[in-house]
């Protein structure tokens, strides 16, 4: 796998996870979009990691991609050490999920199953829009909550809930 355009794997990303509907009055804060989620709450958050550690977050609720300066750059360092170690030849943009334990736990008693749930979903969707940009993709097996830490404040309520990489297929 080889580094593809970072707008390409930001498309990729905005497909999988941009909201159609963000809903108000009693359904304030659920979303309708392409992954299912429990309670249309949609407490995964995506950020995108090349492999010099340059940042970029994807804002669901404004359809917007934030540049994030990583907190412990130490942190951000051992997650890019994680990734290479469990696959070294790929050259992409690696895709860190988080989610949102907090904004889950308001509604569910015992939220965890579900966020594991919802990333494997994302997961999934990231998945078959890669494969519509032809582009490669593979998770990676870990949870990626060194990039969670590393680059949210101090006092998060974030799980790191799995790891991706995306880019250009090697040609055969």
């Amino acid at each position: 796998m080889q580094v593809a355009a970072l707008s390409r794997v930001a498309s990729v990303v905005r497909e999988t996870l941009k909201s159609d509907f963000i809903g108000t009055g009693s359904h304030m804060g659920r979303k309708l979009k392409r992954v299912i989620s429990a309670g249309a709450l949609h407490p995964i958050k995506s950020v995108i990691i090349d492999s010099d550690g340059y940042a970029v977050a994807y804002d669901d609720d404004h359809d917007a991609f934030l540049a994030i300066k990583p907190r412990k750059l130490d942190l951000l360092a051992k997650g890019l050490r994680s990734c290479a170690t469990v696959l070294p030849s790929a050259h992409g943009h690696f895709i860190a999920l988080m989610a949102d334990v907090h904004l889950t736990s308001t509604v569910y008693k015992n939220p965890e199953s579900l966020l594991w749930r919802d990333a494997g979903a994302v997961l999934q969707t990231l998945a078959m829009a890669s494969e519509a940009f032809d582009l490669g993709f593979c998770p990676l097996g870990i949870l990626g909550q060194d990039f969670a830490d590393a680059l949210l404040p101090e006092d998060h309520q974030y799980l790191g809930v799995g790891v991706a990489v995306i880019g250009q297929r090697a040609p055969e």
